[in-house]
This record gives C-alpha cells, structure tokens and sequence, in this order.
C-alpha cells in the first residue's frame, strides 16, 4: 500500500489506485466495497471527490486478522502501539506538556519516519492549540492527541 500512497508519506492511497492496483501490477487484490471501508474507518471522506484510504485503518482493521477465536486473534502488528509505549514510558503520567511531546516526538522513530527530524509548522501548530484547549497539559490517551499522532505519524497511526 505503501507503494501506493497519494504522496510520500501521506498515509493515503487514493481510491480509484487502490482498486487499480490488481489491473496495473497484478499483485494486490483489494475489493473491499466504498461502504465496508466506510464501517472500517478506513476511508478518507474528507474531499468528496477524492476518497483515499487510510493506510494504517485498513491495515488494523479485524478484517485483515487471518485467524481468529474467542481467545485470540492473528492480526497485523499496530505499529502505533510501539510509538505510544514509547511515549507513555518518556512521560510517566497521563498528561504531558507541548514543548515536552515535541521533544519526545522529534527524537522518535518510526517504520518510516527518522529520529532527529524538525516538527512541521502545521504540526507544532496543532500540538500548541491541543495545549491551549487542555491548559497546556494534553492528555496522551485522548482523541485529539491520537489525531495529532496520526499526522505525525500517517503511516502507522490509525485516524481514530
């Protein structure tokens, strides 16, 4: 999918390439129908005339587990979880403060993101208006901030 993505690094594969992908190379199979992505959280809505799967969504979606019980389930790794682990490890508490997260997050790698990059404008943009609207303590298990790490990490952080 990767090799399939809108733009580098967008975690995003536009829809009619998603589709395309088993008529152009062959090697994929993807025929999940518009509705059953939408009912994964898969799909990307965001500008109708362009819908494009998340990455992360479909790839930790329970229709991609290969076997599965009441016990258990074989399903791909979450590549987030790693991430987050990390930083709830860094933090020690349940909240964190801007600044600190960005100092974490720009010294964490991923996949396919490098340790020692520069935060985005857009990204420290968002990070500063999470902490405003939480009185500069964001809570790392929230939705904003899960949000915010699928923008800082698109092809591991699902969209929640």
């Amino acid at each position: 999918l990767v090799a399939l993505e809108e733009s580098s690094g967008s975690g995003r594969v536009r829809l009619p390439d998603f589709y395309g992908s088993a008529l152009n190379a062959g090697q994929w199979q993807f025929s999940e129908s518009v509705e059953y992505l939408r009912q994964l959280g898969a799909l990307d809505e965001s500008d109708s005339s362009n819908l494009r799967v998340m990455i992360p969504n479909y790839l930790n979606a329970p229709s991609n587990c290969i076997a599965s019980s009441a016990y258990y389930g074989v399903c791909c790794i979450d590549e987030c979880e790693k991430i987050l682990g990390h930083v709830e490890k860094e933090v020690r508490g349940p909240t964190v403060h801007p600044t600190e997260i960005a100092n974490i997050i720009v010294n964490l790698p991923s996949a396919s993101v490098a340790a020692g990059r520069k935060l985005s404008a857009t990204l420290m943009q968002r990070l500063t208006e999470l902490g405003d609207h939480h009185g500069n303590r964001i809570p790392i298990h929230g939705r904003l901030f899960a949000q915010w790490m699928h923008l800082a990490y698109p092809r591991e952080c699902p969209f929640p």
